[in-house]
């Protein structure tokens, strides 16, 4: 058994919020809440590290042009005040018309363009062949607009083809919830109790 009070007090963590698979309980909620303000307070720092490190320090050096950005983010600070809270809005402006620019950027570069290279394959091999008929079929279940003799078939294995990567992707997702279960065993049954060798 570990002699270490980090991994005492990590180990009584996790147990604590283990218990609320048998019932809702006070020690687990507190343990909950502390976790969440531990991890406020230290995006709070980060935040304000970055902020000196980025932003002030380069303006105590002489660079006059991060007065800019600084002026921008404190007025986001102005949607406090009433009288001034219409000065909010340029900084928003700038923070929605930019994310917006580079969301659709990503968007098109990934959704379209990445995925009709990976999509256009030369045929010779079974997983392209698969890869490629499975991208036809599946398309041709969302063409709603006409109805054609063949597209019936085509469309039922589109169908069949989106419910078996729904599967894997659920299942992708079960094995990952269960590896970070089995990480917490090892680390309450190797470095707290000792019984095992991690």
């Amino acid at each position: 058994m570990s002699s270490n009070p980090g991994v005492w007090l990590g180990a009584i963590s996790v147990l604590a919020v283990f218990s609320t698979l048998f019932k809702q309980n006070m020690v687990a909620r507190i343990v909950e809440n502390t976790f969440v303000g531990m991890a406020g307070g230290y995006g709070l720092v980060l935040a304000y590290n970055n902020v000196m490190a980025k932003a002030i320090t380069p303006l105590m050096k002489g660079n006059a042009l991060f007065l800019v950005p600084i002026v921008i983010g404190l007025l986001l600070f102005s949607r406090f005040n009433k009288q001034v809270s219409y000065l909010g809005r340029i900084p928003m402006a700038f923070v929605v018309s930019i994310g917006a620019a580079l969301a659709m950027r990503g968007a098109v570069q990934a959704e379209f363009v990445d995925q009709i290279v990976a999509t256009v394959l030369p045929l010779t091999t079974i997983d392209n062949i698969i890869l490629v008929v499975g991208t036809i079929c599946v398309g041709a279940y969302f063409v709603f607009t006409m109805k054609t003799a063949g597209s019936g078939v085509t469309s039922e294995i589109g169908k069949w083809i989106m419910m078996v990567a729904f599967g894997a992707a659920f299942g992708n997702a079960v094995q990952g919830r269960i590896s970070l279960f089995i990480a917490q065993l090892q680390f309450l049954m190797g470095k707290w109790l000792g019984m095992i060798k991690v």
